[in-house]
């Protein structure tokens, strides 16, 4: 796609006050920077808390090996096996956005419920979009839903199987659902958007025949299995990034931009 098919991003206006500088204390710049530092931030205390749950489900685990015990954490092959994909996504369970032909590609491990994609969002999608418009980068985002737990509803798995649904209309119109899902994500605790909710961000991204298929949950068994997938794999956490194939130690945008750069340059 070229970057000329591109829609402009709209400029906010605070209520009451006159737009944000480019440049400057208040500005645009200044607001990406904070974001990308809280970014950073949630990413390293994530990480710290998965290290911790690491060694306690290992505790566990051992304990129960000792009693005698064995506990399957992992979904039987044949579940993974049943479960019919979307059309769209690749083998791995990915939905490209930019150049599958492309040198390099950035893959975006994201859960809906997350609130630290949410921010990752605010601080990189930006970057993304442009990665994704050009030629020598590609941009996939591939979906888990670990995060029921954080609402009443199984929201993360919900939100899932809605992205899913949305995929058979295109990239751009996905993409405006993905940015809109995050811009009104559901504060964790709750039940968190409801299914009408999920079929009028749908649709007003420019999907259509959506509402059964978010409505009978048509994608569920997929979504699970490829949850059970990314997490049985490289996966601990959300957002992670990989760049060609390669896990990033953290998502800071500074971290990717570095090593997006080093790939295009070797």
């Amino acid at each position: 796609m070229s970057k000329n098919s591109k829609k402009k991003p709209i400029a906010y206006t605070p209520p009451g006050g006159s737009k944000s500088p480019s440049s400057g204390p208040g500005s645009r710049s200044e607001a990406r920077a904070a974001a990308a530092a809280k970014v950073l931030d949630a990413d390293k205390r994530r990480r710290r808390t998965i290290v911790l749950a690491q060694v306690a489900v290992a505790v566990v685990v051992v304990a129960a090996v000792i009693g005698g015990v064995v506990i399957g954490l992992q979904s039987s092959d044949d579940d993974t096996a049943s479960a019919t994909p979307p059309a769209a996504v690749t083998d791995d369970g990915s939905f490209v956005v930019g150049n599958p032909d492309a040198p390099v590609t950035v893959q975006v491990v994201e859960d809906f419920q997350c609130p630290i994609c949410q921010q990752f969002e605010a601080a990189f999608g930006a970057q993304l979009d442009e990665y994704a418009a050009s030629d020598d980068v590609n941009v996939e985002y591939r979906g888990v839903a670990f995060l029921d737990r954080a609402s009443s509803t199984e929201y993360s798995s919900r939100a899932l199987n809605a992205s899913a649904c949305v995929m058979d209309s295109g990239p751009e119109v996905w993409k405006e659902f993905h940015e809109q899902m995050y811009l009104q994500q559901p504060a964790e605790g709750g039940a968190g958007l409801p299914d009408s909710d999920l079929v009028r961000i749908a649709e007003d991204a420019g999907a259509s025949d959506v509402e059964a298929c978010i409505a009978d949950r048509t994608y569920a068994d997929w979504v699970k299995a490829t949850t059970d997938v990314a997490f049985d794999g490289e996966v601990t956490g959300t957002p992670t990034v990989f760049v060609n194939g390669e896990k990033l130690a953290d998502s800071a945008p500074a971290t990717i931009t570095a090593a997006v750069d080093e790939a295009l340059a070797s």
